[in-house]
């Protein structure tokens, strides 16, 4: 694997402390500026999803522990990007009907008489 700007920050998993090895750091998807890596712990199995961004005067990097494998974070890009807006219109949803919501998820499991 070609060594990559991304490699001196991701050198352990943030859950376990257990270092990375070159081959646990995949690129799943390059655009312009925007690079998205994940990698798997072979010591905890905590995966780490990893964007470099290039930007005007430097790079920022961001990470987020997920429990997804390399093959989840191939598939996910096949799929559209959830947009704002819809991300809002769920949480009104949600927020305007969680009592209903909860009634019928727990009449669902048994526990509601």
């Amino acid at each position: 694997m070609q060594p990559s700007p991304i490699q001196p920050l991701m050198t352990h998993c943030p859950m376990c402390h257990s270092l990375y090895s070159a081959s646990d750091i995949k690129l799943i998807k390059q655009d312009a500026r925007v690079k998205l890596y994940h990698s798997t712990c072979r010591t905890c199995k905590h995966g780490l999803f990893a964007y470099e961004i290039e930007a005007t005067g430097g790079m920022s990097s961001l990470g987020l522990v997920t429990d997804a494998i390399n093959d989840d974070a191939y598939r996910l890009q096949q799929f559209q990007v959830v947009s704002a807006e819809e991300c809002i219109e769920v949480h009104k949803l949600i927020f305007e009907q969680s009592r209903d919501l909860c009634s019928r998820l727990l009449d669902i499991s048994g526990k509601l008489a």
